[in-house]
């Protein structure tokens, strides 16, 4: 009975561990919304942001979205955290993003 206890809490404490561990706080989710060719445009703007920040040899990028996706189709807008890893550090961007149209979306980053 005691190893079904032990077991039964390691059981339910792991996905918090792990969520804890892999999702920066108050995003909703790893990964992104945003297309292969939205992703290689903002990362321009991405790595332009993270030299400010002090680094100019950027290695890494790990997607987050913060914001799930409100509106219609075609004016969607939703926010996603972009975490930079490199010159021996950690650098999260916020992106805002919002359709123009059907086929077409633009970028901001967060202030």
């Amino acid at each position: 009975m005691r190893n079904a206890v032990v077991t039964a809490v390691v059981v339910v404490a792991l996905p918090v561990i792990a969520w804890a561990q892999g999702v920066p706080s108050g995003a909703l989710r790893e990964g992104t919304l945003a297309n292969a060719k939205l992703i290689q445009d903002a990362k321009v703007g991405v790595a332009a942001k993270v030299a400010t920040m002090g680094c100019s040899q950027p290695e890494k990028v790990e997607f987050f979205v913060v914001t799930a996706p409100q509106g219609a189709v075609g004016q969607r807008h939703w926010t996603e955290l972009w975490v930079v890893s490199g010159c021996d550090g950690k650098y999260p961007v916020r992106i805002e993003f919002h359709e123009d149209g059907p086929a077409a979306a633009n970028w901001t980053i967060a202030k």
